[in-house]
């Protein structure tokens, strides 16, 4: 564009010049003065020149005149939210509470949470009244906990919910023998010796003695909610609650009117809940009675 602009200013200063040789040489005689205007034609003519070239000069410096770049704006970055980590929870038991793989007596113990003490909580069951919590007896370990003695402290809202692991298949529930007869005031008693080898913990008892050779019941069945004595030569027989994993109690089965020399079916049923409840299994002994 400026090559073409100083083109047709150039091209327009040789016309002018022409134009004034056609005028000067088609007029009359002049005088004197008349020839020194003619005499200072060439300064004319380079003052001409030297306008058209500043001319151009100024619109080559306007047209060249950079323009100035736009600055990018500065880009925000967002400010971080802060979150905040849940308290975390805990509990403690009004009475000692065992700690097992799994929620219920049917799971192996690893642990006991006793009263003074207070214990983690990592998460909580999906359907039973159970705490999935930091193993008291082994701190990098977890168990589960049953809550009916349980106090949470902490928003127990924010615990996740676990799943329990499948219920194990118990073992065969028990050993019996026969121990010893015995003889308290005026009652005779077949002890009989329980060996508890699961991991399961047993409450109640019911027992049955009946004489194979004449048919009859000689005792039972019977509910016993505190079969299991930790002696088998007590007078009078002493009773607890429970048969913890891996110990050994003994029941006493009252003998009345039997024979010398008949045999006996002593049956047994014993179940992880009072009352008979929970999980039950029975086993049946056969003795022979001592003579007189």
């Amino acid at each position: 564009m400026l090559a073409i602009l100083r083109g047709m200013v150039r091209q327009s200063h040789w016309i002018f010049l022409a134009l004034l040789l056609v005028l000067g040489a088609c007029a009359p005689s002049v005088d004197k003065a008349d020839d020194l205007a003619a005499a200072d034609t060439p300064d004319l003519e380079r003052t001409v020149a030297v306008r058209v070239e500043m001319t151009v000069s100024a619109i080559e410096a306007k047209v060249t005149e950079p323009v100035p770049t736009p600055t990018a704006s500065p880009t925000i970055s967002p400010t971080a939210t802060k979150t905040s980590t849940p308290e975390p929870v805990f509990l403690s038991v009004s009475a000692p509470t065992n700690c097992r793989i799994g929620p219920g007596n049917r799971y192996e113990r690893t642990g006991t949470l006793l009263i003074e003490a207070t214990a983690q909580v990592i998460a909580k069951s999906s359907t039973l009244n159970f705490w999935y919590i930091v193993n008291p007896d082994h701190p990098d370990q977890y168990c589960w906990l049953w809550g009916k003695y349980a106090s949470v402290v902490g928003n127990e809202e924010v615990l996740p919910v676990y799943t329990p692991p499948p219920s194990p298949t118990p073992s065969p529930a028990f050993n019996m023998s026969l121990e010893t007869f015995h003889n308290c005031g005026s009652t005779d008693y077949v002890v009989l010796k329980i060996h508890n080898p699961t991991q399961i913990t047993y409450m109640t008892a019911q027992r049955t003695l009946v004489d194979t050779e004449t048919g009859k019941t000689l005792y039972g069945p019977a509910l016993d909610r505190h079969p299991f004595a930790p002696r088998p030569h007590d007078c009078p027989p002493g009773h607890e609650n429970e048969i913890y994993p891996d110990h050994v109690a003994y029941i006493y089965v009252p003998l009345k009117e039997w024979e010398s020399g008949h045999g006996m079916r002593a049956t047994i049923m014993i179940c992880t809940e009072d009352y008979l409840g929970g999980d039950c299994w029975v086993q049946a002994l056969i003795f022979t009675m001592p003579g007189l």
